[in-house]
């Protein structure tokens, strides 16, 4: 019987030190960053897109990390390039390394076609991207062909990539009324 009771007692320390080092491997829980894409001026006016507007949500995942974009105010039916960048849209920095972006038509990586509206909307993925927290991150769509003397490759719109907040559905809660006393007896 004593033995039964050990071996119990050790298979469930066992099975406690593996579950722990499950979830130690694990912990890392995936990450959202969402950034709100502006005009950059003076290029975009120049390029006559001063009403350019997007969104981006980057999922930073232990292994399948995820970007999406979607832009508004474009040319009609046009080709643009865009991508993850280190810094901040003030202090923009190189393209981030290990990302492949859905091509549209038969542009290169990162590219973007803009609808007969002037909209577009696309992904990328990665594998390898891990988000340093000592680092800023920003999406930007840049022209991809001289557009009105504006440089291929310029930026035409930007948007900085902030960690969005948990999205509990729980409302704050609010203090129970004072119960009502009735006469003293």
């Amino acid at each position: 019987m004593t033995r039964r009771i050990t071996a119990a007692a050790v298979a469930s320390i066992a099975a406690v030190g593996v579950a722990s080092v499950a979830t130690a491997d694990s912990g890392r829980s995936a990450k959202t960053y969402k950034a709100a894409l502006a005009a950059v001026n003076p290029a975009a006016t120049t390029a006559g897109l001063s009403t350019v507007v997007g969104k981006a949500q980057l999922v930073d995942g232990k292994k399948n990390n995820k970007v999406s974009l979607h832009v508004r105010n474009l040319a009609a039916s046009t080709m643009y390039l865009w991508h993850v960048h280190e810094g901040t849209c003030a202090a923009p920095g190189a393209p981030v390394a290990g990302w492949t972006y859905r091509t549209q038509d038969l542009g290169a990586n990162g590219t973007l076609t803009s609808d007969a509206s002037g909209n577009a909307n696309t992904k990328g993925k990665s594998a390898t991207f891990n988000a340093d927290p000592t680092k800023s991150y920003s999406v930007n769509v840049h022209v991809a062909t001289l557009t009105n003397g504006v440089a291929a490759g310029t930026i035409i719109a930007c948007g900085d990539l902030k960690a969005s907040k948990a999205s509990g559905k729980s409302k704050p809660k609010t203090p129970h009324p004072p119960q009502a006393k009735g006469p003293k007896s």
